[in-house]
């Protein structure tokens, strides 16, 4: 069965615009990630179309469901009803799947290991930073006085310490 609008083996990005009633942004993206073939300048390949538009709608079906669906949990009922509930559960898993890999792909979602990594380097050249300020004072400090010469040094340095982290790009 074919899905498509078109007999020909190639359709303009036009024509599978129409045909989708997806944006030709859309369009594009999913040529860009690969799940619509390009056949030529703005073209399309037919059957990697239809593969792509026959997806889409039995996901767009799946998610329509699954969000109407309120199945209370109890531990002494199976999972799944059915096998048809079962399927419907795996197909809707393996879409969002496939959503997470082009999501990937595209540079929208991250892993978390390497936010985790990136924010522990940044934070742990901080704080090596904020413990290097009492090795400052300690040699200002010595020479002070009184309680508000030693409140005005601290004052000052502190500032300034928090200004470099402030400032400069390795922080940031």
């Amino acid at each position: 069965m074919q899905l498509g609008c078109s007999t020909a083996e190639t359709i303009s990005q036009s024509e599978a615009v129409r045909c989708a009633g997806v944006s030709r942004i859309n369009i594009q993206k999913q040529l860009k990630v690969g799940w619509i073939q390009s056949a030529g300048k703005n073209k399309v390949d037919l059957a990697s179309f239809n593969a792509w538009l026959a997806s889409k709608r039995y996901f767009d079906q799946t998610v329509e469901l699954s969000q109407t669906w309120i199945i209370p949990y109890n531990p002494s009922l199976p999972i799944f009803k059915n096998l048809q509930d079962a399927e419907l559960s795996n197909a809707c898993y393996e879409a969002r799947l496939k959503q997470l890999d082009c999501d990937f792909k595209l540079g929208a979602v991250v892993r978390i290991e390497d936010v985790v990594d990136d924010l522990s380097s940044q934070l742990s050249a901080i704080r090596t930073r904020l413990l290097e300020i009492p090795a400052e004072m300690a040699s200002q400090i010595f020479n002070c006085k009184i309680v508000v010469e030693i409140q005005g040094k601290m004052y000052q340095l502190i500032v300034r310490a928090l200004g470099e982290l402030s400032e400069d790009e390795q922080w940031i």
